[in-house]
């Protein structure tokens, strides 16, 4: 089974009672076809980003839960059905959950301590006498190059008369 998240939208138009109701019966949908709800987040009544089905607000709420492919067809088709839900949508888990991140994290926090080599003194060369060089002789200045004007003809005039058709 595969780890998915989905985000779906409320009415807001209902109570506290009836939002715990609804989110509710996507929980035991899950857990009824072979599914584990791992994480729970209620967002709450938030503003939408344009309206829908003529709501300005929605209460939002995310589930992370495990499944197979088919309970997805079976989640797609409840929330088409149902009346209180705006908008949903489910996609492939792919971040860490909650408790995934402390057993992680006590993983990485206590390495094997290997005690580091120590480091043995390399013996140090006796610098090699340095003969001076002989001083260099200047290389030439460039010559100075004269630009190249171009001809630049007025806006309107024609510099090739065969091409002055109109």
């Amino acid at each position: 089974m595969r780890i998915y998240e989905t985000t779906f939208i409320l009415s807001p138009q209902a109570d506290d009672a009836a939002f715990d109701r609804q989110i509710k019966s996507v929980s035991e949908l899950i857990t009824s076809n072979e599914g584990k709800v791992l994480e729970e987040d209620r967002w709450g009544i938030r503003r939408l980003a344009y309206p829908i089905k003529k709501f300005t607000q929605g209460y939002y709420t995310r589930m992370v839960f495990e499944g197979t492919r088919d309970l997805l067809t079976k989640m797609d088709r409840f929330f088409r059905l149902e009346e209180p839900y705006i908008r949903y949508l489910t996609v492939q888990f792919e971040g860490t959950l909650e408790g995934q991140e402390e057993s992680s994290s006590k993983e990485t926090a206590a390495p094997a301590v290997h005690p580091a080599p120590k480091p043995t003194p390399k013996p140090t060369p006796e610098p090699a006498p340095v003969e001076e060089a002989a001083p260099a002789e200047p290389s030439p200045e460039p010559e100075e190059v004269p630009e190249k004007k171009e001809e630049v003809d007025e806006p309107g005039s024609f510099s090739d008369p065969s091409e002055n058709k109109l």
